[in-house]
């Protein structure tokens, strides 16, 4: 899902809560004007025109008030405004998470896996390593995100930071273009 669908999401969700709550207090508001039209005893208890007790559903009609600060609270951490530290302990919880998990959470490869070993850095060790992983193709690393490379990165052991310190996204962006001329004039002969 990317950026432009997950605010889609979060609007339409938040428009939604807000007609239920809109919905919700409209109705607790009528509960009020309600009881008043009904006369009540010395010690508190409704009566109807017929002088029987006076309990025609306020429970179950009182119940949904509560629901309002539950989904009020659910709702305030997607709809705050997250800073980039936010965003950063974010991905770094997930990369611990992907970490514990054994295996990277990111997109699988898709066709025949391509030699890695041309992206400047990747030896025979990190492609056996990347494999292992799921990575596999130069499209896959192309796409990569600051997410995927938080998930990733974890998963390298010793060879931890290679990824932006070797630029693998933009090798392996040239490389699955077939752009080798661009290649070579920016990391050298393959």
């Amino acid at each position: 899902m990317d950026g432009q669908q997950l605010f889609f999401l979060i609007a339409a969700l938040v428009i939604a809560v807000m007609i239920l709550i809109w919905a919700l207090v409209g109705r607790s508001g009528a509960i009020g004007h309600h009881d008043a039209g009904h006369g009540h005893d010395d010690h508190g208890h409704g009566h109807d025109d017929h002088g029987h007790g006076h309990d025609h559903g306020h429970a179950a009609v009182e119940a949904p008030a509560a629901i309002v600060p539950t989904i009020g609270a659910a709702l305030d951490p997607t709809v705050a405004a997250l800073s980039t530290a936010d965003v950063d302990a974010q991905i770094a919880a997930q990369a611990a998470e992907a970490q514990a998990s054994g295996k990277p959470r990111i997109a699988a490869a898709v066709g025949e896996p391509d030699d890695l070993r041309k992206i400047k850095g990747i030896g025979p060790k990190l492609n056996t390593l990347l494999g292992e992983l799921g990575v596999a193709r130069y499209d896959q690393i192309a796409a990569w995100t600051a997410q995927d490379v938080a998930e990733v990165d974890p998963h390298l052991g010793s060879f931890k930071g290679r990824i932006a310190r070797d630029n693998w996204i933009e090798q392996a962006g040239f490389l699955a273009r077939g752009d080798i001329a661009g290649f070579e004039a920016k990391f050298g002969k393959l």
